[in-house]
């Protein structure tokens, strides 16, 4: 299986794409980029990020799943430590711009202030590498480049820190414990009360639920539910059924098998 992915080879969602079996690993520059691939056909699948432990959803990948005819096919979990990258002269002290993905830098926003350093993001952790010129010049992410060094390891603002990654394809899944939903309410007096209401009456565990913006219209919301589900495909129709007669949109993202923890 071919699988886009963020940045290059140094960056966590390569690892994660090797996990979910990929063969034939194609980079791409940004999150929706390697979105796109799949949703054109350039490629069978994408590993994106798509939630941290720290920082919550990754919004490009939420947005993503929003526009383009894209589904979960699978998700892990991979534990995140990052580094402060520099030239092979450098030293911690002569640094003094750090250039990373904005979810990096706001996983390590103390360690930045403590230091002292000036923020750059940047579309991938990759980049950010690939920024590295001088010694006044440093990266976070999570190994160096040839020809670069870690300048200091573990410098995330919280223990444990991990972010949970996502198999997408073009085609849904239909097998596994935990399903995927976005939707929309109806604009009404206790709309998103009704739409969670559903999946209470049907005994299901909500374990995740997001909202973002819709584009173009104000005061107008996406949510992104996530819940655990063991039955069947006609009760799984069921279930979606009910639920989209008490939203204004509903989209099935697909069914997988949860990860458990970081590893």
């Amino acid at each position: 299986m071919d699988i886009a992915y963020l940045g290059d080879e140094y960056s966590h969602s390569f690892l994660a794409a090797q996990r979910f079996g990929g063969v034939d690993l194609k980079p791409y520059k940004s999150i929706t980029a390697a979105v796109e691939a799949v949703a054109n056909g350039e490629t069978q699948a994408a590993a994106v990020p798509i939630e941290n432990s720290i920082e919550g959803s990754v919004r490009e990948c939420l947005d993503a799943l929003t526009a383009l005819p894209v589904y979960m096919a699978a998700e892990t979990v991979l534990p995140i430590e990052h580094c402060l990258i520099g030239t092979a002269d450098a030293r911690p002290e002569t640094v003094k711009t750090v250039y990373s993905h904005p979810q990096a830098l706001s996983q390590c926003r103390a360690y930045l202030e403590r230091a002292g350093l000036e923020s750059v993001a940047v579309a991938s952790t990759s980049e950010g590498l690939q920024r590295v010129t001088d010694s006044t010049t440093g990266a976070i992410a999570r190994c160096a480049r040839p020809g670069q060094k870690v300048l200091a390891e573990h410098i995330e603002d919280y223990a444990n820190n991990a972010t949970r990654f996502v198999l997408l394809k073009n085609t849904p899944s239909t097998v596994g414990g935990k399903v995927s939903v976005m939707f929309e309410t109806v604009n009404a007096p206790g709309a998103l009360l009704k739409a969670l209401t559903v999946i209470a009456d049907f005994g299901l565990n909500m374990v995740h639920i997001e909202s973002r913006p819709k584009k173009g219209a104000m005061g107008r919301y996406i949510f992104f539910v996530d819940f655990l589900f063991g039955g069947d495909k006609e009760e799984l129709l069921h279930v979606l059924d009910v639920l989209s007669r008490q939203t204004g949109y509903l989209k099935f993202l697909g069914r997988y098998e949860a990860a458990t923890e970081a590893n």
